[in-house]
């Protein structure tokens, strides 16, 4: 199986291209990886000797994450998937952090919120809860130190998360439907309501 994976969601955006079964070959993006995301995968394929037809699969970080950072990457990548015929799969954000750090079996994995506000998900006994939790940090932190496991906040564990989400995504079944997942609305919603439908 030849697979591109993607993530352009989290603090260290990176991509990753993987050749039937050896190891991924990783790049990491700018800061802005967006905007660096198109020149970076035509530069990846042509290293790994590869044209975007020869892909089967494209994996996406789907979130939560950076609102722009998930538009853009789901964009190209839906975009990429159909031009070159390939399945497109969806690996959510704490998904790719817990296979990219699979030890100790029972962690609280966080990534930012904004406004004091943290994404959880907790995994116990190797297993990833199947809810996602928005929560001020400080409770966070008190409830990790509560339950005596580790928190590990995915921003600031210099994670690189495409080599995860391509591992992920070349064992997931065929035509499984994935979702993109912000995190929370965009801030004028969540502060005036939807509005009215036009």
């Amino acid at each position: 199986m030849r697979l591109l994976a993607i993530d352009t969601a989290t603090p260290r955006p990176s991509i990753a291209v993987v050749l039937d079964d050896g190891a991924p070959r990783t790049v990491e993006l700018p800061r802005l990886g967006a905007e660096a995301l198109a020149p970076a995968v035509a530069s990846l394929l042509a290293s790994a000797g590869l044209v975007p037809g020869d892909l089967d699969r494209i994996a996406v970080v789907s979130g939560p994450g950076s609102f722009t950072g998930l538009r853009s990457s789901l964009a190209f990548s839906r975009g990429l998937a159909r031009a070159a015929g390939a399945t497109l799969v969806p690996v959510p954000t704490f998904e790719a952090a817990s296979e990219a750090i699979p030890v100790p079996p029972d962690v609280d994995f966080l990534l930012e919120a904004l406004r004091g506000e943290v994404h959880r998900r907790r995994r116990r006994n190797g297993v990833l809860s199947p809810l996602e939790e928005r929560l001020p940090r400080e409770d966070a932190s008190l409830e990790a130190d509560r339950d005596g496991v580790p928190a590990i906040d995915v921003g600031s564990a210099a994670l690189l998360l495409a080599p995860s989400a391509a591992s992920l995504a070349r064992h997931a079944p065929e035509g499984e439907p994935g979702s993109l997942v912000y995190g929370r609305l965009p801030s004028a919603i969540e502060r005036f309501g939807p509005g009215e439908s036009g």
